[in-house]
Protein backbone atom coordinates (compact mmCIF):
# COMPACT_ATOMS: atom_id res chain seq x y z
CA UNK A 1 0.00 0.00 0.00
CA UNK A 2 1.06 3.29 -0.58
CA UNK A 3 1.77 6.19 1.76
CA UNK A 4 -2.18 7.06 2.67
CA UNK A 5 -3.29 4.37 0.48
CA UNK A 6 -7.17 4.00 1.54
CA UNK A 7 -8.59 0.91 3.50
CA UNK A 8 -12.11 -0.51 3.55
CA UNK A 9 -13.64 -1.17 6.55
CA UNK A 10 -14.53 -4.69 4.93
CA UNK A 11 -11.18 -5.59 4.26
CA UNK A 12 -9.60 -3.88 7.55
CA UNK A 13 -12.02 -6.38 9.28
CA UNK A 14 -11.15 -9.26 7.31
CA UNK A 15 -7.80 -8.11 7.76
CA UNK A 16 -7.19 -8.29 11.52
CA UNK A 17 -9.15 -11.86 11.70
CA UNK A 18 -10.23 -13.02 14.99
CA UNK A 19 -10.51 -9.73 17.01
CA UNK A 20 -13.10 -10.67 18.99
CA UNK A 21 -11.33 -13.12 21.03
CA UNK A 22 -10.72 -12.91 24.34
CA UNK A 23 -11.90 -11.15 27.33
CA UNK A 24 -11.94 -7.51 28.15
CA UNK A 25 -13.34 -4.10 26.67
CA UNK A 26 -14.47 -4.69 22.99
CA UNK A 27 -12.89 -1.63 21.91
CA UNK A 28 -9.40 -2.79 23.79
CA UNK A 29 -9.74 -6.12 21.54
CA UNK A 30 -10.41 -4.07 18.51
CA UNK A 31 -7.47 -2.05 18.77
CA UNK A 32 -5.11 -4.88 19.77
CA UNK A 33 -6.34 -6.95 16.60
CA UNK A 34 -5.24 -4.05 14.18
CA UNK A 35 -2.08 -3.17 16.42
CA UNK A 36 -0.94 -6.69 15.74
CA UNK A 37 -2.15 -6.50 12.15
CA UNK A 38 0.27 -3.35 11.57
CA UNK A 39 3.27 -4.99 13.50
CA UNK A 40 3.37 -7.85 11.72
CA UNK A 41 3.00 -5.85 8.05
CA UNK A 42 -1.02 -6.74 6.93
CA UNK A 43 -1.19 -3.35 7.28
CA UNK A 44 1.73 -1.18 6.34
CA UNK A 45 2.44 2.49 6.96
CA UNK A 46 0.86 5.40 5.34
CA UNK A 47 -2.50 3.00 5.23
CA UNK A 48 -5.54 5.24 6.00
CA UNK A 49 -7.53 3.87 7.96
CA UNK A 50 -11.76 3.63 7.36
CA UNK A 51 -14.10 5.94 9.35
CA UNK A 52 -15.29 5.04 12.99
CA UNK A 53 -18.76 4.74 11.14
CA UNK A 54 -18.15 2.39 8.26
CA UNK A 55 -15.71 0.17 10.69
CA UNK A 56 -18.69 0.41 13.06
CA UNK A 57 -20.80 -0.41 10.17
CA UNK A 58 -18.64 -3.52 8.64
CA UNK A 59 -17.96 -4.74 12.00
CA UNK A 60 -21.52 -4.48 13.75
CA UNK A 61 -20.13 -2.59 16.49
CA UNK A 62 -21.60 0.69 18.14
CA UNK A 63 -19.56 3.63 16.53
CA UNK A 64 -18.62 4.52 20.58
CA UNK A 65 -16.53 1.37 20.22
CA UNK A 66 -14.80 1.98 17.01
CA UNK A 67 -13.85 5.49 18.16
CA UNK A 68 -12.72 4.18 21.23
CA UNK A 69 -10.15 1.62 19.34
CA UNK A 70 -8.87 4.49 17.41
CA UNK A 71 -8.49 6.22 20.90
CA UNK A 72 -6.19 3.72 21.76
CA UNK A 73 -3.91 3.41 19.14
CA UNK A 74 -3.62 7.03 18.82
CA UNK A 75 -2.28 6.78 22.73
CA UNK A 76 0.02 3.65 21.84
CA UNK A 77 1.56 6.34 18.85
CA UNK A 78 0.51 3.93 16.25
CA UNK A 79 -2.09 5.90 13.97
CA UNK A 80 -2.67 9.58 13.91
CA UNK A 81 -5.70 11.82 12.88
CA UNK A 82 -6.26 15.20 11.04
CA UNK A 83 -8.36 17.03 9.62
CA UNK A 84 -9.30 15.93 6.25
CA UNK A 85 -6.96 13.35 5.87
CA UNK A 86 -8.61 10.94 8.61
CA UNK A 87 -6.25 8.75 10.52
CA UNK A 88 -3.56 6.98 9.05
CA UNK A 89 -1.26 4.25 10.26
CA UNK A 90 2.22 5.77 11.17
CA UNK A 91 4.35 3.26 12.72
CA UNK A 92 6.54 4.77 15.91
CA UNK A 93 10.16 5.31 14.12
CA UNK A 94 12.89 5.98 16.76
CA UNK A 95 11.68 3.70 19.27
CA UNK A 96 13.39 1.20 20.60
CA UNK A 97 13.46 -1.96 18.07
CA UNK A 98 10.87 0.04 15.36
CA UNK A 99 13.33 1.42 13.29
CA UNK A 100 15.19 -1.47 11.97
CA UNK A 101 11.80 -3.29 11.57
CA UNK A 102 13.06 -5.87 13.83
CA UNK A 103 10.74 -7.88 15.93
CA UNK A 104 12.41 -7.30 19.87
CA UNK A 105 9.68 -6.78 22.89
CA UNK A 106 11.26 -3.87 24.68
CA UNK A 107 11.73 -5.83 27.79
CA UNK A 108 15.32 -7.47 28.43
CA UNK A 109 14.13 -11.04 28.47
CA UNK A 110 12.07 -11.07 25.67
CA UNK A 111 12.04 -13.56 23.07
CA UNK A 112 11.19 -13.16 19.13
CA UNK A 113 10.23 -16.33 17.29
CA UNK A 114 9.47 -14.27 13.98
CA UNK A 115 12.28 -14.89 11.93
CA UNK A 116 13.39 -18.58 10.97
CA UNK A 117 17.27 -17.67 11.26
CA UNK A 118 20.10 -18.39 13.83
CA UNK A 119 23.47 -17.60 14.83
CA UNK A 120 26.12 -18.18 13.00
CA UNK A 121 27.40 -22.03 13.17
CA UNK A 122 30.29 -23.24 14.63
CA UNK A 123 33.66 -22.87 12.07
CA UNK A 124 32.26 -19.57 10.42
CA UNK A 125 34.96 -18.01 11.37
CA UNK A 126 37.65 -20.18 10.28
CA UNK A 127 35.76 -20.19 7.06
CA UNK A 128 36.66 -16.48 7.13
CA UNK A 129 39.65 -16.34 7.55
CA UNK A 130 40.68 -19.40 4.45
CA UNK A 131 38.33 -16.90 2.19
CA UNK A 132 40.05 -13.69 3.03
CA UNK A 133 43.54 -15.28 1.95
CA UNK A 134 41.67 -14.89 -2.22
CA UNK A 135 40.64 -11.08 -1.22
CA UNK A 136 43.90 -10.17 -2.81
CA UNK A 137 42.99 -11.07 -6.02
CA UNK A 138 39.72 -9.63 -6.23
CA UNK A 139 41.69 -6.13 -4.92
CA UNK A 140 43.56 -6.17 -8.33
CA UNK A 141 40.22 -5.80 -10.11
CA UNK A 142 37.48 -2.61 -9.46
CA UNK A 143 35.54 -4.34 -7.74
CA UNK A 144 31.98 -3.79 -9.29
CA UNK A 145 30.68 -6.97 -10.22
CA UNK A 146 26.98 -7.15 -11.44
CA UNK A 147 26.56 -10.33 -12.46
CA UNK A 148 29.14 -11.88 -9.46
CA UNK A 149 32.01 -12.92 -8.87
CA UNK A 150 33.46 -15.56 -11.77
CA UNK A 151 34.86 -18.25 -9.55
CA UNK A 152 31.61 -17.92 -7.08
CA UNK A 153 29.48 -18.51 -10.09
CA UNK A 154 31.70 -21.25 -11.72
CA UNK A 155 31.12 -23.35 -8.22
CA UNK A 156 27.14 -23.09 -8.17
CA UNK A 157 26.81 -23.72 -11.95
CA UNK A 158 29.07 -26.98 -11.43
CA UNK A 159 26.84 -28.02 -8.19
CA UNK A 160 23.57 -27.24 -10.23
CA UNK A 161 25.33 -29.24 -13.23
CA UNK A 162 26.15 -32.19 -10.58
CA UNK A 163 22.79 -32.25 -9.48
CA UNK A 164 21.21 -32.72 -13.14
CA UNK A 165 20.99 -29.43 -14.15
CA UNK A 166 23.46 -28.63 -16.63
CA UNK A 167 24.17 -25.28 -16.44
CA UNK A 168 26.71 -23.02 -17.08
CA UNK A 169 28.46 -19.97 -14.93
CA UNK A 170 26.91 -17.50 -17.62
CA UNK A 171 23.75 -18.48 -16.45
CA UNK A 172 23.92 -17.42 -12.70
CA UNK A 173 23.56 -13.96 -11.07
CA UNK A 174 24.72 -13.24 -7.87
CA UNK A 175 22.59 -11.11 -5.53
CA UNK A 176 22.36 -9.75 -2.09
CA UNK A 177 20.58 -12.80 -0.58
CA UNK A 178 17.46 -14.69 -2.05
CA UNK A 179 15.03 -11.65 -1.08
CA UNK A 180 17.25 -9.15 -3.64
CA UNK A 181 16.99 -12.25 -6.33
CA UNK A 182 12.86 -12.07 -6.01
CA UNK A 183 12.96 -8.47 -5.87
CA UNK A 184 14.91 -8.45 -9.02
CA UNK A 185 12.76 -11.14 -10.84
CA UNK A 186 9.27 -9.56 -9.53
CA UNK A 187 10.81 -6.13 -11.53
CA UNK A 188 11.71 -7.15 -14.69
CA UNK A 189 9.19 -9.92 -15.49
CA UNK A 190 5.91 -8.95 -13.54
CA UNK A 191 3.72 -6.12 -15.44
CA UNK A 192 0.81 -4.54 -13.58
CA UNK A 193 -2.55 -7.02 -13.91
CA UNK A 194 -0.24 -9.84 -14.38
CA UNK A 195 -1.75 -13.59 -12.89
CA UNK A 196 0.76 -15.17 -10.82
CA UNK A 197 0.36 -18.41 -9.68
CA UNK A 198 1.34 -18.79 -6.10
CA UNK A 199 0.83 -21.34 -2.86
CA UNK A 200 -2.33 -20.65 -1.09
CA UNK A 201 -0.43 -20.48 2.24
CA UNK A 202 3.36 -19.31 1.67
CA UNK A 203 6.17 -16.77 2.40
CA UNK A 204 4.83 -13.02 3.14
CA UNK A 205 6.96 -10.91 1.40
CA UNK A 206 7.21 -12.72 -1.62
CA UNK A 207 3.63 -12.05 -1.53
CA UNK A 208 4.23 -8.48 -0.93
CA UNK A 209 6.63 -8.44 -3.28
CA UNK A 210 3.88 -9.22 -6.32
CA UNK A 211 1.01 -7.13 -4.75
CA UNK A 212 3.09 -4.31 -5.20
CA UNK A 213 4.45 -4.66 -9.08
CA UNK A 214 0.44 -4.86 -9.21
CA UNK A 215 0.60 -8.98 -10.02
CA UNK A 216 -2.79 -10.34 -9.87
CA UNK A 217 -2.59 -13.82 -7.44
CA UNK A 218 -4.00 -17.16 -8.06
CA UNK A 219 -3.56 -18.77 -4.86
CA UNK A 220 -3.56 -22.95 -5.15
CA UNK A 221 -6.41 -24.19 -2.39
CA UNK A 222 -5.89 -25.16 0.97
CA UNK A 223 -5.11 -28.81 0.67
CA UNK A 224 -3.12 -31.74 2.60
CA UNK A 225 -0.08 -30.70 0.55
CA UNK A 226 0.56 -26.65 -0.55
CA UNK A 227 0.78 -28.14 -4.32
CA UNK A 228 -2.74 -29.75 -5.41
CA UNK A 229 -1.50 -31.20 -8.71
CA UNK A 230 -4.94 -30.90 -10.17
CA UNK A 231 -5.25 -27.72 -8.72
CA UNK A 232 -2.06 -26.35 -10.66
CA UNK A 233 -3.48 -27.95 -13.91
CA UNK A 234 -6.84 -26.05 -13.79
CA UNK A 235 -4.94 -22.52 -12.77
CA UNK A 236 -2.09 -23.18 -15.14
CA UNK A 237 -4.29 -21.50 -18.06
CA UNK A 238 -4.73 -18.49 -16.46
CA UNK A 239 -1.01 -18.21 -15.24
CA UNK A 240 1.61 -15.62 -16.53
CA UNK A 241 4.00 -16.51 -14.26
CA UNK A 242 4.39 -18.96 -11.23
CA UNK A 243 6.01 -18.78 -8.01
CA UNK A 244 6.62 -21.94 -6.33
CA UNK A 245 8.47 -23.39 -3.02
CA UNK A 246 9.12 -26.88 -3.51
CA UNK A 247 11.99 -27.74 -1.21
CA UNK A 248 10.68 -27.68 2.79
CA UNK A 249 7.98 -25.04 1.98
CA UNK A 250 7.69 -21.68 4.34
CA UNK A 251 5.95 -21.66 6.63
CA UNK A 252 5.11 -25.65 6.34
CA UNK A 253 7.77 -27.60 6.07
CA UNK A 254 6.43 -30.10 3.29
CA UNK A 255 8.50 -31.15 0.32
CA UNK A 256 7.11 -31.60 -3.19
CA UNK A 257 7.14 -35.26 -3.80
CA UNK A 258 8.95 -36.26 -7.04
CA UNK A 259 6.40 -37.09 -8.94
CA UNK A 260 4.40 -33.68 -8.07
CA UNK A 261 7.56 -32.28 -9.14
CA UNK A 262 7.15 -34.05 -13.11
CA UNK A 263 3.42 -33.16 -13.09
CA UNK A 264 3.58 -29.73 -12.06
CA UNK A 265 6.37 -29.17 -14.70
CA UNK A 266 4.28 -30.33 -17.08
CA UNK A 267 1.31 -28.53 -16.34
CA UNK A 268 3.05 -25.27 -16.44
CA UNK A 269 5.55 -26.13 -19.22
CA UNK A 270 2.01 -27.22 -21.19
CA UNK A 271 0.42 -23.07 -20.23
CA UNK A 272 3.87 -21.74 -21.31
CA UNK A 273 3.85 -20.18 -17.63
CA UNK A 274 7.32 -18.94 -16.76
CA UNK A 275 7.92 -20.66 -13.55
CA UNK A 276 10.13 -18.91 -10.39
CA UNK A 277 11.47 -22.40 -8.05
CA UNK A 278 12.61 -20.80 -4.65
CA UNK A 279 15.17 -23.19 -3.31
CA UNK A 280 16.62 -20.81 -0.21
CA UNK A 281 15.71 -23.88 2.62
CA UNK A 282 16.62 -26.63 0.48
CA UNK A 283 19.93 -27.17 1.98
CA UNK A 284 18.56 -27.46 5.12
CA UNK A 285 17.91 -30.73 5.59
CA UNK A 286 17.42 -31.00 9.25
CA UNK A 287 16.26 -34.87 9.06
CA UNK A 288 19.35 -36.10 6.78
CA UNK A 289 16.62 -38.07 4.59
CA UNK A 290 17.36 -38.12 0.62
CA UNK A 291 15.32 -35.79 -1.11
CA UNK A 292 13.55 -35.34 -4.46
CA UNK A 293 15.79 -34.12 -7.18
CA UNK A 294 15.79 -30.44 -7.96
CA UNK A 295 12.71 -29.15 -9.61
CA UNK A 296 14.81 -27.74 -12.06
CA UNK A 297 15.52 -31.45 -13.55
CA UNK A 298 11.92 -31.21 -14.66
CA UNK A 299 11.96 -28.12 -16.06
CA UNK A 300 15.23 -26.63 -17.53
CA UNK A 301 13.95 -22.90 -18.15
CA UNK A 302 12.60 -22.42 -14.75
CA UNK A 303 14.22 -19.83 -12.63
CA UNK A 304 15.97 -20.91 -9.64
CA UNK A 305 16.22 -18.49 -6.70
CA UNK A 306 19.26 -20.08 -3.87
CA UNK A 307 20.84 -18.54 -0.98
CA UNK A 308 23.16 -19.88 1.82
CA UNK A 309 21.12 -17.21 4.90
CA UNK A 310 19.52 -20.32 5.99
CA UNK A 311 22.23 -22.68 5.90
CA UNK A 312 25.28 -20.91 6.39
CA UNK A 313 24.22 -17.20 7.91
CA UNK A 314 21.49 -14.66 8.06
CA UNK A 315 24.44 -12.44 8.02
CA UNK A 316 26.29 -13.27 4.64
CA UNK A 317 23.98 -11.44 2.61
CA UNK A 318 24.80 -14.14 -0.79
CA UNK A 319 21.83 -15.48 -3.06
CA UNK A 320 22.09 -16.08 -6.66
CA UNK A 321 19.67 -16.55 -9.83
CA UNK A 322 19.84 -19.40 -11.97
CA UNK A 323 18.11 -18.62 -15.19
CA UNK A 324 17.50 -19.24 -18.83
CA UNK A 325 20.51 -17.67 -21.16
CA UNK A 326 18.08 -15.54 -22.84
CA UNK A 327 16.95 -13.91 -19.94
CA UNK A 328 20.39 -12.82 -18.40
CA UNK A 329 21.25 -9.90 -20.29
CA UNK A 330 17.83 -8.23 -19.19
CA UNK A 331 18.10 -9.37 -15.89
CA UNK A 332 21.96 -7.81 -15.24
CA UNK A 333 20.34 -4.45 -17.26
CA UNK A 334 17.55 -4.06 -14.53
CA UNK A 335 19.92 -4.49 -11.67
CA UNK A 336 22.49 -1.73 -12.66
CA UNK A 337 19.62 0.58 -11.46
CA UNK A 338 19.35 -0.92 -7.99
CA UNK A 339 23.17 -1.48 -7.51
CA UNK A 340 25.86 -2.57 -9.11
CA UNK A 341 26.73 -5.76 -7.14
CA UNK A 342 26.82 -7.80 -4.29
CA UNK A 343 29.74 -7.48 -1.46
CA UNK A 344 32.95 -9.27 -2.80
CA UNK A 345 34.09 -10.61 0.48
CA UNK A 346 31.16 -12.44 1.03
CA UNK A 347 30.93 -14.18 -2.25
CA UNK A 348 34.61 -15.17 -1.67
CA UNK A 349 33.11 -16.46 1.77
CA UNK A 350 30.80 -18.25 -0.21
CA UNK A 351 33.21 -19.93 -2.89
CA UNK A 352 35.43 -20.83 -0.20
CA UNK A 353 32.62 -23.05 1.07
CA UNK A 354 31.68 -24.74 -1.98
CA UNK A 355 35.53 -24.96 -2.69
CA UNK A 356 35.00 -28.86 -2.47
CA UNK A 357 31.94 -28.85 -4.23
CA UNK A 358 28.82 -28.96 -1.59
CA UNK A 359 29.16 -27.28 1.53
CA UNK A 360 29.26 -29.50 4.71
CA UNK A 361 26.65 -29.23 6.50
CA UNK A 362 26.52 -32.10 8.74
CA UNK A 363 27.20 -30.27 12.44
CA UNK A 364 24.81 -27.80 11.38
CA UNK A 365 22.11 -30.04 10.85
CA UNK A 366 22.37 -31.89 13.89
CA UNK A 367 22.33 -29.08 15.77
CA UNK A 368 19.22 -27.88 14.30
CA UNK A 369 17.71 -31.51 14.56
CA UNK A 370 18.54 -31.21 18.43
CA UNK A 371 16.19 -27.61 18.05
CA UNK A 372 13.47 -29.07 16.50
CA UNK A 373 12.89 -32.09 19.03
CA UNK A 374 13.66 -29.35 21.80
CA UNK A 375 10.67 -27.38 20.66
CA UNK A 376 8.10 -30.22 19.51
CA UNK A 377 8.68 -31.98 22.67
CA UNK A 378 7.89 -28.55 24.83
CA UNK A 379 4.84 -28.25 22.53
CA UNK A 380 3.71 -31.91 22.96
CA UNK A 381 3.73 -31.37 26.93
CA UNK A 382 2.48 -28.09 27.54
CA UNK A 383 0.07 -27.69 24.39
CA UNK A 384 -0.89 -31.00 23.97
CA UNK A 385 -3.87 -30.38 21.88
CA UNK A 386 -2.11 -28.27 19.27
CA UNK A 387 -0.90 -30.26 15.96
CA UNK A 388 2.19 -29.61 15.09
CA UNK A 389 4.17 -30.76 12.20
CA UNK A 390 7.61 -32.53 12.39
CA UNK A 391 9.45 -31.23 9.61
CA UNK A 392 12.23 -32.79 7.72
CA UNK A 393 14.05 -29.67 6.85
CA UNK A 394 13.51 -26.09 6.93
CA UNK A 395 13.68 -23.84 10.27
CA UNK A 396 10.26 -23.54 11.50
CA UNK A 397 7.18 -26.39 12.24
CA UNK A 398 3.75 -25.37 11.30
CA UNK A 399 1.21 -25.70 14.16
CA UNK A 400 -2.61 -26.41 13.72
CA UNK A 401 -4.66 -24.56 16.73
CA UNK A 402 -7.68 -26.01 17.98
CA UNK A 403 -9.14 -22.65 17.79
CA UNK A 404 -9.20 -19.83 15.19
CA UNK A 405 -7.13 -17.58 17.69
CA UNK A 406 -3.85 -16.97 16.18
CA UNK A 407 -4.15 -12.84 15.67
CA UNK A 408 -5.49 -12.63 19.60
CA UNK A 409 -2.92 -15.70 20.45
CA UNK A 410 -0.09 -13.43 19.06
CA UNK A 411 -1.16 -10.25 20.93
CA UNK A 412 -1.60 -11.80 24.54
CA UNK A 413 1.72 -13.23 24.02
CA UNK A 414 3.37 -9.75 23.71
CA UNK A 415 2.57 -9.43 27.42
CA UNK A 416 4.47 -12.60 27.99
CA UNK A 417 7.58 -11.08 26.18
CA UNK A 418 6.93 -13.39 23.29
CA UNK A 419 7.20 -12.28 19.78
CA UNK A 420 5.08 -14.40 17.02
CA UNK A 421 3.68 -13.63 13.98
CA UNK A 422 0.37 -14.56 13.23
CA UNK A 423 -1.00 -17.25 10.80
CA UNK A 424 -2.90 -15.04 8.92
CA UNK A 425 -0.02 -13.26 7.58
CA UNK A 426 1.16 -16.59 5.76
CA UNK A 427 -2.15 -16.19 3.76
CA UNK A 428 -2.32 -14.05 0.90
CA UNK A 429 -5.98 -13.54 -0.05
CA UNK A 430 -8.14 -14.70 2.76
CA UNK A 431 -6.01 -14.29 5.95
CA UNK A 432 -8.51 -15.54 8.00
CA UNK A 433 -7.62 -18.93 7.00
CA UNK A 434 -4.63 -18.58 8.83
CA UNK A 435 -6.21 -18.05 12.18
CA UNK A 436 -6.08 -21.71 13.02
CA UNK A 437 -2.57 -21.27 12.28
CA UNK A 438 0.82 -20.22 13.77
CA UNK A 439 4.39 -20.86 12.90
CA UNK A 440 7.12 -21.76 15.22
CA UNK A 441 10.72 -21.11 14.31
CA UNK A 442 13.03 -23.79 16.08
CA UNK A 443 16.65 -22.07 15.35
CA UNK A 444 17.12 -20.42 18.69
CA UNK A 445 19.18 -22.17 21.35
CA UNK A 446 17.60 -24.66 23.09
CA UNK A 447 16.98 -23.13 26.57
CA UNK A 448 15.04 -20.17 24.55
CA UNK A 449 13.12 -22.70 22.92
CA UNK A 450 11.83 -24.24 26.20
CA UNK A 451 11.10 -20.51 27.52
CA UNK A 452 9.56 -19.73 24.38
CA UNK A 453 6.98 -22.64 25.06
CA UNK A 454 6.29 -21.81 28.57
CA UNK A 455 5.65 -18.51 27.53
CA UNK A 456 2.91 -19.67 24.75
CA UNK A 457 1.38 -21.99 26.87
CA UNK A 458 0.83 -19.42 29.49
CA UNK A 459 -0.73 -16.90 26.68
CA UNK A 460 -2.87 -20.02 25.31
CA UNK A 461 -4.36 -20.18 28.53
CA UNK A 462 -4.93 -16.85 29.13
CA UNK A 463 -6.84 -16.31 25.58
CA UNK A 464 -8.71 -20.01 25.75
CA UNK A 465 -10.26 -19.15 29.38
CA UNK A 466 -11.09 -14.99 28.41
CA UNK A 467 -8.63 -13.58 31.27
CA UNK A 468 -7.14 -11.21 28.95
CA UNK A 469 -7.97 -9.09 25.95
CA UNK A 470 -4.69 -9.20 25.21
CA UNK A 471 -2.59 -5.93 24.26
CA UNK A 472 0.54 -5.70 22.14
CA UNK A 473 3.73 -3.87 22.97
CA UNK A 474 3.49 -1.03 20.30
CA UNK A 475 7.35 -1.08 20.14
CA UNK A 476 7.09 -4.47 18.52
CA UNK A 477 7.93 -4.55 14.74
CA UNK A 478 7.84 -7.67 12.99
CA UNK A 479 10.38 -9.37 10.65
CA UNK A 480 9.36 -12.88 8.77
CA UNK A 481 12.38 -14.31 7.20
Amino acid sequence: MNRAAPLTARRLATVVGSWDAGAGPTYRRLAAAIRTAVMDGRITTGTRLPSERSLAEATGLSRTTTTRAYEVLREDGLVRTRQGSGTVVELPFGVSGSMSMLARPDRPDGIAMTAAASEAPDGFSALVERAMSALPSVLATDGYLPDGLPVLRERIAARYSRHGMPTDPDQIIVTTGAQSALSLLVSALVRPGDRVLVEGCGYPHAFDMLQRAGARLLPLPIADSPWPVDEVARLAPAARLALLVPDFHNPTGASMSSEARAEIARSLAHGSVTTIIDETLRDVNVSGLPQPEHYGVHAPDAIVVGSVAKSLWGGLRIGWIRAPRTLVPRLVQARMVRDLGTAALDQLIVATALEDGEIDLRTRTADLRERRDVLLDAVGRRLPDWQVSRPDGGLSAWATLPAPLSSALTSVALDEGLTLTPGPRFFPTVPILGEHHLRLPFALRPEILEEAVVRLARAWALVTTGQTGGTADPDAVDLIA
